[in-house]
């Protein structure tokens, strides 16, 4: 199974099993467009486009999912009946297209993730940020109308030791305010990093302007830190989007912790 849907087991014929691959993807994402979910399909089950657009049709007129149009580019979500019809386990998303750039380019990155670390021995999952939520907030009092601060998806191998090494990927968009870069987002990484030695954070950005703003707040807490904690911002990383791929081929390539 697909290392992003680890926690779902698709059964019954070849037929069946890629329309509930289609229903957890969707489930697990929110929402895709038509060439993801194509992608996404072929690397697990190696069918011809015809083959999935079967599918994404069957889905549809059963009103299992929908179908949004975004310019030229097709969608898909997940209707309340296809939720229900696998038992949904995280949140019913009521409005698909919110946010939608940002979720479809968190898909891109995730995809070309996925191709780079294809068959990596030590690869355990990969976590969603629904699903982050979903297992933060399970059995906790109390957790409705709360807001979860995740990454947008974590990447989790498997250590010499048996640790779980957990490397977050941030897809920045949108320039976030100073006061919550400052009190919230960066002093939260930075306690993680100190606690987990081998854990990375990469914070992805197309911005110029975004990616500038954000190598001052590393500068600033690589001041304040001191030197005894200085190696763990070797750790974090702020990636030109146009660099994504090369960096992170070079990560998983050198990192010691995840090539033993």
């Amino acid at each position: 199974m697909n290392p992003l849907l680890y926690n779902f087991y698709a059964h019954g014929s070849e037929t069946n099993r890629t329309k509930l691959f289609i229903l957890y993807l969707l489930h697990e994402l929110r929402i895709l467009s038509r060439n993801q979910i194509t992608w996404f399909v072929h690397n697990e089950y190696r069918l011809h486009s015809s083959r999935v657009d079967a599918a994404l049709g069957y889905l549809s007129k059963n009103n299992l999912i929908g179908k949004y149009r975004n310019g030229n580019m097709v969608c898909y979500y997940l209707t309340k009946e296809g939720h229900l019809s696998i038992g949904g386990l995280y949140t019913f998303p009521k409005v698909p297209e919110y946010n939608l750039d940002h979720h479809l380019q968190i898909n891109d990155y995730l995809i070309t993730t996925i191709k780079l670390l294809e068959d990596h021995p030590h690869l355990k999952f990969i976590m969603s940020e629904r699903r982050q939520v979903y297992e933060t907030k399970d059995f906790q009092e109390n957790s409705k109308g709360r807001k979860y601060f995740v990454p947008d998806y974590i990447v989790r191998f498997i250590g010499e030791d048996e640790e779980e090494i957990d490397w977050s990927f941030e897809i920045e968009l949108t320039l976030k305010s100073r006061t919550r870069y400052r009190e919230g987002i960066f002093p939260k990484y930075i306690r993680e990093l100190k606690n987990e030695p081998n854990n990375h954070l990469l914070y992805v950005t197309p911005s110029p302007q975004i990616k500038r703003e954000l190598d001052i707040f590393r500068e600033i807490f690589l001041e304040d830190e001191g030197e005894d904690n200085h190696e763990l911002f070797d750790r974090l990383h702020i990636v030109a989007a146009e660099n994504f791929r090369d960096e992170l081929s070079n990560f998983i390539r050198l990192d010691p912790s995840i090539n033993w």
